[in-house]
């Protein structure tokens, strides 16, 4: 290989390195469409009557829709009385990005390696690791927290199963269902709210559980995958057994005051804890940068290979080549993604 050559190569390296990256531009641009389309789905879904509704026929003196609020299961005990879904929503929502956040933020204060930044747009306009990782895992949780929301909400539409207390939220006119032969439907209900109505017909699944368990489990994978410090060995395991106990309790007081079935709840839990794995698993990849094995190995290999066939040329040419391809260091993927040479005479 010429000098020209090995030049023209080194000169085509150093601007590949230089250039932005427009693709994450696009990429970035595509998936806040998506998001965007994904809660205006919800927002219609939970907020209008656009899509329908299953209503399926009752009987006024079926026991299974005959609960009342009034005589919970924890009368006198330490619930006595419903959870507000905003109180739910708010605390599934806004915990577990504190969490991430306050993670974050800790990393690159306290992380001894140099961080890894991106260009975008122009050469000038760097984004620094912590932004990047941010944007990543606080856009992942809100687009699969709507994703669960949608999936929930559109189950309900389609089953449209009772609450156990659905006669009491649609006050339910006795004298007319006995007059009908104990066969209701919407018409005898007291209750005329639309809304109220639909929320009543939208037992399974429970929405309180698979947001409570999605969070839950999605912040307790985060913890043990990017926090990984010696120092956070009993911080890690207290956040987990915090949030699933959160989670837990906030569906037993929904089965204690008969607001939703016990399989209601179960499948709230395994839809939200399904996602969350998901999501942590085979999309952000247990929140770990590290570099895999099986890539290192190939890199490595590779450089054995140049390393070999630097030797031959060099025995056949006599001289050196002026290619610094000798002594390098792989580094972790949350620092400089460039190869560093290392100052070694061969």
């Amino acid at each position: 290989m010429s000098g020209t050559d090995r030049r023209s190569t080194e000169d085509g390296v150093a601007r590949k390195q230089k250039e932005p990256n427009s693709l994450v531009c696009v990429t970035t641009f595509l998936e806040l469409v998506v998001l965007a389309f994904v809660i205006l789905v919800e927002l219609l879904i939970r907020l209008t009557n656009i899509f329908p509704l299953r209503r399926q026929p009752f009987l006024c003196v079926d026991e299974t829709i005959s609960r009342q609020t009034s005589r919970s299961q924890y009368i006198g005990f330490a619930f006595d009385s419903d959870l507000p879904d905003a109180i739910v929503y708010s605390l599934s929502f806004c915990l577990p990005l504190f969490i991430i956040l306050a993670g974050e933020v800790g990393l690159w204060a306290f992380a001894e390696d140099r961080q890894r930044t991106i260009r975008v747009l122009c050469r000038n306009c760097r984004v620094p690791q912590v932004t990047r990782r941010l944007v990543r895992f606080v856009g992942v949780f809100i687009f699969g927290a709507f994703i669960l929301m949608v999936f929930v909400d559109v189950t309900k539409l389609m089953t449209g199963r009772l609450r156990p207390n659905f006669l009491e939220l649609c006050k339910i006119n006795k004298t007319a269902c006995r007059l009908n032969g104990n066969q209701g439907d919407d018409s005898m209900c007291l209750e005329k709210d639309e809304m109220a109505i639909k929320h009543a017909r939208s037992s399974f699944p429970s929405m309180d559980a698979a947001l409570s368990s999605y969070a839950a489990i999605f912040i307790s994978t985060y913890v043990h995958g990017a926090l990984r410090s010696r120092s956070v060995r009993v911080l890690r395991p207290f956040l987990t057994f915090l949030f699933c106990m959160l989670s837990l309790l906030c569906g037993l007081v929904k089965l204690g005051i008969g607001s939703s079935h016990w399989t209601d709840i179960a499948a709230g839990f395994a839809t939200g804890s399904f996602i969350a794995l998901y999501l942590g698993r085979y999309v952000l990849r247990g929140f770990n940068e590290q570099v895999e094995e099986e890539k290192v190995m190939s890199q490595l290999e590779q450089i054995l290979q140049e390393q070999r066939l630097l030797e031959q040329m060099m025995k056949e040419l006599g001289t050196p080549p002026s290619l610094p391809l000798q002594g390098y260091q792989i580094p972790r993927a949350h620092t400089d993604d460039r190869w560093r040479p290392i100052n070694i005479k061969a």
